[in-house]
């Protein structure tokens, strides 16, 4: 039985949702993966190059396989399992180099298990642990290259994701995008690439490329961002922004590529070969010959359950709820955006809906008589349910200094009920805020994101999954306030709140 229909075609189908899943990762917006694009490409030409060379090793299966394959097809499972597309594609890693070796035999992929092993690259990561590498590379960015800058003379004030030159007109904003993430990525790709397909099969050779690459990436981004402090300063903010910022993109990727290219040929002329390299290797001992007719019967029998798992969803998604939230809570009444901070929101609005893994959300703020403030992030969720993200995880990145995060009793909501109490420090500002979450369904509320993890946990297994919120309000601590004064404003805007959000859910 041929490979192709034993092993790879069913393994195919399996993981169709899981592919589809990488490839909108790739195209999503900030564009951290659209690299991925090129890999298989480079992978098939790999492999292409060097055919001569496998096919005249024979081809066995090789039971061996299991180890990866057996592990990548049990996570693959779980990600079906509880709709955690991200943990299904993230055994693609193991699947496979582990369906390659079960199928073809170690001896065939002698020389090619770095083009299996680039399978770790394409598979882009999860949306939180992206948002938290691109959120800690933005600090990174941001501190060093206005650092750097203003010991050259740029006097820039960090205000937030802003950069201020003294006395100019205007600010420098650093997107996410400006985070470094893509180019770190980029070049970890890249670096992979040269290391393995190009070149000479020296260890120290690769791993010095491969270590490199992180370091020269980051400190290629502090520079950039430093070089448009610079140009602010020196030309004016417009023309840093952009004549300026495509000047800086453009240096940067060549900086970094000629950076990569002068290390590799630094090593390769310094290192010596390995001492065994003229000998040829003695060949392995193959396998005993086995047929694939007992592993293309279980991956048959597997794959229809695995893609019913990753297809078939209790309910899809339902947007509009959150827009329906009232207008008017406890006393507060919602204060409509002016044409900027509208347009500002709507240019940001598909990266929030990437890292809240829905489109049902809105933040509003709201205003009393005494001109008091309460901003309100409100989201529903369906079976996305695991897009759903701790609170704290927002403000860290509204760039807040978290002072207290607990869990407070609140029998004004509900009677055995905690909600999520979060005071945090603006960083560039003196404003202190209150916030005070909590995640809910109908008949279920609690403030614990890991009481919220393991409701919701059983009920996917059982594709008996609940429609949810969460409500987040938060407030200012004003002047001549102690933090229980904004405690119990958000405390009465939640409790007015709540009836409403939940009368809005399936």
């Amino acid at each position: 039985m041929q490979p192709l229909v034993a092993v790879f075609l069913p393994l195919l189908a399996a993981y169709a949702v899981a592919l589809q899943w990488c490839a909108e990762r790739w195209n999503a917006p900030t564009e951290y993966f659209a690299h991925c694009w090129l890999l298989p490409f480079i992978a098939a030409a790999v492999v292409w190059t060097r055919r001569r060379d496998w096919r005249q090793r024979p081809r066995e299966v090789d039971a061996r396989g299991w180890l990866l394959l057996g592990p990548a097809l049990a996570l693959h499972l779980t990600g079906a399992l509880l709709m955690i597309d991200s943990w299904s594609a993230a055994s693609l890693v193991l699947a496979v180099p582990g369906a390659a070796w079960l199928a073809l035999g170690r001896g065939r992929l002698r020389g090619l298990w770095p083009v299996l092993w680039l399978t770790a690259l394409m598979v882009p990561a999860p949306i939180y642990v992206e948002g938290r590498l691109a959120f800690e590379l933005k600090e990174v960015a941001v501190g060093g290259g206005s650092f750097l800058a203003n010991l050259l003379g740029a006097d820039v004030v960090r205000q937030g994701d802003r950069l201020v030159p003294t006395g100019a007109e205007g600010s420098l904003f650093v997107a996410d995008a400006c985070s470094g993430l893509r180019s770190l990525m980029a070049m970890m790709t890249l670096s992979y690439c040269l290391a393995f397909f190009t070149g000479p099969a020296r260890t120290l050779r690769r791993v010095a490329l491969l270590v490199a690459a992180a370091p020269l990436a980051v400190l290629a981004n502090v520079l950039r961002i430093s070089a448009l402090c610079l140009m602010a300063r020196w030309v004016d903010v417009p023309f840093a922004e952009g004549t300026g910022h495509t000047l800086a993109n453009a240096v940067e990727w060549v900086a970094l590529l000629l950076t990569l290219l002068a290390t590799d040929r630094g090593l390769g002329r310094r290192a010596a070969p390995p001492a065994g390299d003229a000998q040829p290797m003695a060949a392995p001992k193959e396998p005993s010959p086995r047929s694939l007719r007992g592993p293309a019967a279980t991956l048959w029998l597997l794959a229809p359950l695995l893609v019913w798992l990753s297809v078939h969803r209790p309910f899809g998604s339902k947007d509009g709820r959150a827009e329906q939230l009232p207008t008017e809570v406890a006393g507060f009444r919602l204060q409509p955006r002016d044409e900027a901070q509208q347009r500002a929101f709507e240019e940001a609005l598909p990266r929030w809906q990437e890292l809240l893994g829905t489109r049902d959300f809105v933040w509003r703020r709201y205003r009393d008589d005494g001109r008091r403030l309460i901003s309100l992030v409100a989201l529903y969720h369906d079976t996305n349910w695991k897009s759903v993200h701790p609170p704290r995880i927002c403000i860290e990145g509204s760039n807040m200094q978290i002072l207290r995060d607990d869990l407070v009793e609140a029998p004004w909501l509900q009677p055995d009920v905690r909600v999520s109490r979060i005071q945090a420090q603006s960083r560039t500002d003196p404003w202190s805020y209150v916030t005070l979450s909590v995640f809910g369904t109908r008949d279920w509320l609690s403030g614990d994101y890991w009481d919220f993890t393991l409701y919701h946990l059983p009920r996917a297994l059982l594709r008996a999954n609940e429609s949810g919120f969460l409500l987040r309000v938060e407030s200012p601590i004003y002047g001549g306030e102690e933090p229980a004064d904004a405690e119990a404003r958000c405390a009465s805007f939640l409790r007015s709140l709540l009836p409403s959000a939940r009368s809005l859910l399936r």
